[in-house]
């Protein structure tokens, strides 16, 4: 199709040479158990123990055998497959998706990794949807409770203008978000949790965007401040773009950071600024490190972040196949964006994986897809997303410096919010009213 790239996933289990394992029925355990005893160092068969322990009900031995598996294959994605899906059945949540996202971090490119982003991508979505309703049924006694220290939400950001740009709002609220998450002092809320919440809400665009709906927001999740912003953009896309956030507080006080202005393709840079104006305004002394960090991470260009940004949207809305195809042909504009081809790969797993649900063997057969299956990328021939005039140059860094920042070097991609990202413990969810952190590693 002229225009348009072709996004061609073919799994293809059958053409590989190794048969797959058959299905055990629960009454086939005790046999399995003997024939794990009989080959202790069967990495695989302790897996296939594990997950069918886990089916039958039996998470407490799941999770033994699984992590004995683990110790004989500690890049196996399988091992913690079986575990977050046992904390997902107990209602566990955000255990889960920590133990998805940290075994994520620390093997980014063990075989069927994709799998596990996608679980925990799923899993959050399941909790924040749990989440909101539980908090909008106790709003009344969340609103007596103190907010938890130093948690910032930041809420959709209001693109006005060129409606071509609207999925920036989403975008631009992950990326400002990922950049707050640096600041060591602070803990940041996840999008997702927050969009999901807004949804619950029912609220029109002009809603969304009042302080007001930003102070429930913050009282409903026990955020201490929230960040509201707008982007405006000529529908010519030759004037200036004005890019304006505020901090408000659960009280409803609005403390506006100094707006930030300049060629579209300067859009990148400008959000830098405007996230010191927020750290500022919150009150933080950036240290050198930190301001370095936020300057040097991001992505660098603007057609990538906008194919990017479709996929948050797709994504967000179930649409996987359609959040597939964007994040796929952000990584094709910029080949260094690794979040982008993270959350492809995560959403080609994800519908194998949500027809699965908690079930661990629908899971590992989900990943035993994708480990004998290809995917294909076709370049597109035209459109949008395959012109060199949106690329962002300068670099954010230097946009900074013109107005009066420290420059910084070459920017390499948005970090998606999880554990890969380094630095201490920011990116947080709210169960039940609790706040749980999901650490990063030093």
């Amino acid at each position: 199709m002229k225009g348009t790239a072709l996004l061609l996933i073919a799994f293809a289990g059958a053409c590989s040479s190794a048969p797959k394992p058959a299905a055990v029925a629960p009454a086939e355990i005790p046999a399995l158990v003997a024939q794990t005893e009989r080959e202790p160092r069967n990495a695989a068969l302790k897996f296939r123990l594990a997950a069918t322990l886990a089916a039958a009900g039996r998470c407490d031995s799941a999770v033994v055998v699984a992590r004995a598996a683990q110790s004989l294959e500690a890049d196996n994605v399988r091992g913690p497959l079986v575990v977050g899906a046992c904390q997902e059945q107990a209602g566990r949540y955000d255990e889960a998706i920590a133990t998805y996202q940290d075994f994520a971090a620390q093997h980014p490119r063990a075989r069927g990794v994709a799998a596990l982003r996608a679980r925990a991508e799923l899993a959050l979505r399941t909790s924040a949807e749990q989440t909101a309703r539980q908090a909008l049924a106790r709003e009344t006694e969340l609103a007596q409770q103190p907010p938890q220290a130093a948690t910032v939400a930041v809420l959709p950001v209001l693109v006005s203008g060129d409606s071509t740009y609207r999925p920036l709002s989403r975008g631009l609220a992950e990326l400002i978000t990922t950049d707050l998450a640096y600041i060591r002092t602070l803990k940041l809320l996840e999008r997702l949790q927050i969009g999901v919440l807004l949804d619950e809400l029912k609220l029109g665009t002009s809603q969304r965007a009042a302080p007001a709906t930003a102070a429930r927001v913050g009282r409903l999740l026990r955020a201490e401040r929230m960040v509201q912003g707008t982007v405006t953009i000529p529908s010519t896309g030759a004037g200036s773009v004005r890019l304006t956030a505020s901090v408000v507080t659960g009280a409803g006080v609005i403390w506006p950071v100094a707006p930030a202005t300049g060629p579209l393709p300067q859009l990148l840079g400008l959000e830098k600024q405007v996230v010191f104006g927020l750290a500022a305004q919150l009150g933080i002394a950036l240290t050198e490190a930190e301001r370095q960090r936020i300057l040097k991470e991001g992505p660098r260009n603007l057609a990538a972040f906008l194919a990017y940004s479709r996929g948050l949207e797709a994504m967000d809305a179930g649409d996987y196949s359609r959040a597939a195809f964007h994040f796929g042909e952000a990584a094709r504009v910029d080949p260094s964006f690794r979040a982008a081809s993270q959350q492809r790969q995560a959403a080609q797993t994800a519908p194998a994986l949500e027809r699965a649900g908690a079930d661990p063997v629908g899971s590992l057969s989900a990943v035993d897809a994708l480990e004998h299956g290809t995917a294909t990328v076709l370049s597109a021939t035209g459109g949008v997303l395959s012109s060199g005039t949106l690329d962002v140059l300068p670099t954010p860094g230097d946009v900074v410096a013109q107005a009066g920042g420290t420059a910084s070097g070459t920017a390499t991609t948005i970090r998606h919010l999880g554990p890969e990202t380094a630095g201490l413990p920011s990116i947080i969810s709210v169960t039940n009213g609790i706040t749980i952190i999901f650490k990063r590693p030093p």
